[in-house]
């Protein structure tokens, strides 16, 4: 394959990123009911959750510290640090916004 056929097979896959999915423009178009975004929250916030378990997995599995510690800034996002209270303390504040319970 030619660099530049794969270029076009690699642009060819955002046809199926998630802003193209149905779901994600009846949301951002204001069309869904608030149990269809609290469903989303909720789902969102459980791949959130995973994100700095699976960096912290890579890392604990990566003999090069160099790369451990570009992985570290993404768990810190996540999990916060010092007075940042991280990516995951603000998906806890959406669900509770939509409707949600912190458990």
């Amino acid at each position: 394959m030619s660099r530049g056929d794969f270029e076009q097979a690699l642009r060819a896959k955002g046809q199926y990123y998630h802003i193209h999915h149905p779901y994600h423009k009846a949301m951002y178009g204001g069309d869904c009911t608030p149990e269809q975004i609290r469903g989303w929250v909720a789902n969102r916030y459980y791949y959130q959750i995973n994100i700095p378990r699976k960096d912290a997995a890579i890392m604990a599995n990566c003999p090069d510290a160099s790369v451990r510690r570009l992985w570290l800034q993404r768990v810190l996002d996540h999990d916060g640090h010092s007075d940042d209270e991280g990516g995951i303390e603000a998906w806890l504040s959406l669900a509770e916004a939509v409707g949600l319970a912190r458990e």
